[in-house]
């Protein structure tokens, strides 16, 4: 091989490219590492680890997990509507339809009784009235369990 005229042999234009090759692979290196160290400071600034959660009432936005055993549904109008509470789903079961339908509207969706009434053709007081004598109801049914 010739450089410049000169005759090169073959050991050192060897040795040159392994040089060449290794500052090259280094360069990667270094890059490849930089990168990493931005990825982790970036991942660490988003992401916190469990074993550093000290409780799990402390979190902003958890997660419940829900299981069909644990509520009882009721099917009114378009809704359903799940109720967790054993006790309370009991005594709403106990109440006429008319009246459960309504707690459940009014409480458990916030519609309003106006809203039922339209929902329902009945005039609001007859909401009203279904609403407060259900909750007379509920209230005695609950305090005969206790």
């Amino acid at each position: 091989m010739r450089k410049g005229g000169e005759i090169m042999n073959t050991s050192s234009f060897e040795h040159i490219v392994r040089i060449q090759f290794n500052a090259l692979m280094m360069t990667v290196i270094k890059c490849t590492v930089k990168s990493r160290n931005r990825q982790f400071v970036r991942r660490s600034k988003r992401e916190i680890l469990f074993c550093e959660l000290s409780d799990m009432k402390n979190l902003e936005h958890g997660t419940k997990d829900n299981y069909s055993c644990n509520y009882i549904s009721f099917e009114v109008l378009n809704y359903t509507i799940q109720v967790s509470n054993e006790k309370l789903s009991v005594a709403l079961c106990k109440l006429s339809n008319k009246e459960r339908d309504v707690i459940l509207l009014r409480y458990f969706q916030g519609i309003s009784d106006q809203e039922i009434a339209d929902l329902y053709h009945v005039s609001r007081s007859a909401i009203y009235r279904r609403r407060s004598n259900g909750l007379k109801k509920l209230k005695s049914i609950l305090k005969e369990r206790n």
